[in-house]
């Protein structure tokens, strides 16, 4: 049964090179996030009166507070997929990549469940009052273009995590020129990637964006062109593969979901803690992609079969919680936080899994194959031709 799930839900790779636990990776993200807007909205919503206290659970609240730092780690997966391709051709000597198939891939693969998903949550929230067409229909065209931040500098009203699919857009546009630096010597490069990263995040310490885009996050794609670089040039392989590496998986996970938040414009001390984070994130990847016992926890089973899906949770989820969460914030489990929070991850991860299971097979995996346009056109040809005789026929 497993076995048959994994290959109805698989993603379909470009090259047919599947690595399970890129998707292991993906879930990891998309369930932080996930459970992230699950405990914000319960705790906005809910009228129960608890008999502890939030605060009581520190490092449990600071490491579920801290939960938005899962949008990097998406990012910097975009990084190192996009990047792997060419670093293949400028280090290895490898296929080249033609630009014009690189970019009508993203337009391909991507728009189409993008724009149905998209025009599907808007149509509920006007079906449910959550706005009105006067209100929601600008928001959704600017986002229908991935213009929102830089027209309205806020986050889009038809589902508020579409900005992050923003920040994505403008990155794939760049990327092609920033894998240039990868033709350069390898010391060079690596330390060029490694400058830019912390030039970026020191510009973002003093000079903060004012609203959503790739200046706010470009170190996080750097930092997996970073990771592609080691990845396809085999850096420390041996090293890496290590059984005691393993635990330090779990030591870097943990540090960088406990570490204090840094603000900016502060002191020494929260540039220091912004610049780590990102090379945090590219420590824990490789050490996932190359650690034997790390690799099969993230491959194990159900895990990269979810992480398969993280484009479609990732648009339906924010929307389902919203939806579903006014019902089921009614619904309590004695007057404790921790088992009444428990209890809202359950009930509302469940109809996530289920609709997003249903929209990416039905919407998202079929735009996968990047031989979809193809197909179309070859059965709205077929049909044609099996149109003409009768059109001929009733020439006659």
């Amino acid at each position: 049964m497993l076995s048959y799930l994994a290959n109805k839900f698989r993603r379909i790779t470009t090259n047919q090179l599947y690595l399970p636990e890129i998707d292991g990776m993906r879930f990891l993200s998309l369930s932080l996030v996930t459970l992230f807007h699950i405990r914000g909205y319960f705790l906005d919503k809910t009228n129960l009166q608890f008999t502890d206290k939030v605060s009581d659970y520190y490092w449990f609240n600071r490491f579920f507070t801290n939960a938005d730092r899962s949008v990097p780690l998406f990012f910097a997966i975009s990084g190192f997929i996009l990047c792997t391709p060419f670093a293949h051709h400028y280090i290895n000597h490898g296929k080249k990549i033609a630009l014009k198939q690189y970019y009508l891939r993203r337009v391909t693969r991507l728009e189409p469940p993008y724009f149905i998903v998209m025009i599907c949550i808007f149509l509920a929230q006007l079906a449910l009052g959550t706005n009105t067409f006067h209100v929601l229909f600008p928001s959704l065209l600017a986002s229908l273009i991935y213009s929102h931040n830089l027209i309205y500098h806020h986050a889009p009203l038809v589902t508020v995590v579409a900005w992050t699919l923003e920040v994505e857009i403008q990155y794939y546009i760049i990327a092609p020129f920033l894998f240039r630096l990868l033709v350069l010597p390898k010391t060079l490069r690596r330390c060029l990637i490694t400058g830019l990263i912390i030039t970026f995040v020191t510009l973002q310490h003093y000079y903060p964006p004012s609203f959503n885009s790739i200046y706010g996050s470009i170190q996080h794609f750097l930092i997996g062109i970073l990771i592609a670089d080691f990845y396809v040039s085999g850096f420390a392989i041996d090293f890496f593969k290590k059984k005691w590496v393993a635990p330090f998986a779990l030591i870097i996970f943990l540090a960088m979901f406990l570490l204090p938040r840094w603000e900016e414009r502060a002191n020494l001390a929260d540039l220091l803690l912004a610049i780590s984070f990102p090379f945090m994130i590219g420590l824990l990847y490789y050490i996932i992609l190359r650690n034997e016992a790390v690799k099969k926890v993230f491959s194990y089973k159900f895990i990269p079969i979810i992480g398969g899906m993280c484009y479609t949770t990732y648009l339906i989820h924010y929307t389902v919680i919203s939806m579903l969460g006014r019902l089921t914030t009614k619904v309590h489990f004695t007057n404790y936080y921790l088992p009444n929070l428990f209890l809202q991850f359950v009930l509302l991860i469940i109809p996530i899994l289920l609709i997003a299971s249903v929209f990416y097979l039905y919407i998202e995996r079929p735009f996968m194959s990047k031989k979809w346009i193809d197909k179309l056109m070859k059965k709205d040809k077929k049909q044609e031709e099996t149109n003409m005789p009768a059109e001929a026929e009733a020439r006659n």
